[in-house]
């Protein structure tokens, strides 16, 4: 039975990982910061474990690590995130903006380093990054939310530094735009299609892929 190590399951996109890897008989290790909030976490039962965590709280972080330190982890989907646009620019929230960054990109960075040796030891070896297009540069034609963009772009760009640092273990690294789920109000793809979408890049990807940037429905995406 593979295992699946997922952040950000309370709700959205991280919860719907978690039904549909369960589904396939996965053994999942689902986080949340608030896992009680969710009761259709615990509704799962079976070969999901749900554990509370905060992925900007690095010492819990590690401390789950050390815990889980004999399990091989073949994928991990680093997923939690905030998505709050800051105001526009000359009304930049700094406070916020730390934060944002913290969360979408020195966090999954952490979770990477904290984790890599149960990958390495797995028979997939696979790590998922959640990004956005809105971290593409060459995609922004808009402007704006620049909160968001700088940390999906600093994700981006460390899922790209990670993956030639851990090629050599085997272990492929991924950036994966959701596309516009409906985690929101105005959204156009469902969330069971976006997750399905992603899983299916994911397990497709090949070594030579690794490092890259990739839309749920497999179109290459620039950075």
């Amino acid at each position: 039975m593979p295992t699946v190590l997922i952040t950000g399951c309370g709700r959205g996109l991280g919860l719907e990982f978690v039904r549909q890897y369960a589904a396939d008989q996965w053994r999942v290790i689902a986080t949340a910061r608030e896992p009680q909030a969710t009761p259709e976490l615990a509704a799962l039962g079976g070969n999901v474990r749900v554990c509370a965590l905060d992925v900007t709280d690095f010492a819990a972080v590690q401390a789950l690590a050390h815990e889980l330190r004999e399990e091989p982890i073949d994928l991990l989907v680093s997923n939690a995130a905030l998505a709050r646009m800051n105001p526009p620019f000359g009304s930049t929230d700094y406070p916020t903006m730390r934060r944002i960054v913290e969360t979408n990109a020195i966090a999954p960075l952490h979770l990477a380093e904290a984790f890599v040796e149960h990958v390495a030891r797995s028979e997939l070896r696979a790590m998922a990054f959640i990004s956005s297009r809105m971290g593409s540069t060459t995609l922004n034609t808009t402007g704006g939310a620049y909160a968001y963009r700088a940390s999906k772009a600093a994700l981006n760009s460390l899922v790209r530094t990670m993956a030639m640092d851990l090629r050599e273990r085997h272990i492929t690294v991924l950036a994966l735009h959701p596309g516009w789920a409906k985690t929101e109000p105005g959204a156009r793809v469902e969330v069971d299609e976006s997750v399905r979408g992603m899983r299916r890049v994911i397990h497709r990807a090949s070594a030579h892929e690794t490092g890259s940037f990739y839309m749920f429905n497999d179109t290459v995406l620039p950075w």
